[in-house]
């Protein structure tokens, strides 16, 4: 029984030291989930910081592809009910779009309106 005491003090010991020393360059990275549906996304906006994920679910009809306004990252095909995951970087471009294809009319090609979204790096609003 005493063994057991002194080894369970130990381990508080070492898990007061190494806990903190885990963390020590701040908060762990948060995770956030971005629905991708198929005339939008939920949330619109994502609040996040570099290091933390993103989880891109495909709540849509078909595959969906996700690329930054400047070209600088993209995410996907993710096909129907998958999701694919993205690590936020410092200094990347933080509004995205849907990849939607020009439709095909008599005329010609149309071009299409593409849902868009956006990850803002400011603190997130508080509701009442």
């Amino acid at each position: 029984m005493l063994q057991t005491i002194q080894k369970l003090a130990v381990a508080a010991v070492f898990g007061a030291f190494l806990a903190p020393a885990a963390f020590a360059d701040g908060a762990a990275p948060n995770e956030h989930t971005i629905m991708v549906l198929d005339e939008s996304f939920f949330p619109t906006v994502t609040y996040a910081q570099p290091g933390d994920v993103i989880h891109f679910v495909n709540a849509s009809s078909a595959e969906q592809s996700i690329v930054a306004q400047d070209d600088n990252w993209s995410v996907g095909p993710i096909a129907v009910e998958s999701e694919e995951t993205f690590t936020v970087f410092a200094d990347m471009q933080n509004d995205y779009f849907l990849v939607v294809p020009a439709t095909e009319t008599a005329e010609g090609s149309e071009e299409v309106s593409a849902p868009a979204g956006a990850i803002s790096f400011s603190e997130a609003p508080l509701g009442d």
